[in-house]
């Protein structure tokens, strides 16, 4: 029988830290339920890897911003000209 288990990531060990992943999988064993969340990570590395989402905008450093360049736009070089 599967039970819900609730996997929460957190990076260090303070209590008050907010989770870098939180996942509710249903799974029969502790192994089981690790084993969903991680093939659940990797996926949505794979997708980050692969490109943007449909209607998810670019984040830019604060280098590109101080530069007065956080647009990109396709064609361009560096210059910013066509």
């Amino acid at each position: 029988m599967a039970t819900t288990w609730v996997i929460e990531i957190r990076l260090g060990e303070r209590p008050d830290a907010a989770p870098l992943r939180r996942a509710v999988v249903d799974a029969r064993s502790e192994a089981e339920a690790l084993r969903l969340v991680l093939g659940q990570a990797e996926a949505d590395e794979a997708r980050t890897r692969a490109g943007l989402d449909d209607g998810q905008e670019e984040v830019f450093s604060q280098a590109e911003a101080a530069k007065g360049r956080p647009e990109h736009h396709s064609g361009e070089n560096d210059t910013g000209r066509a």
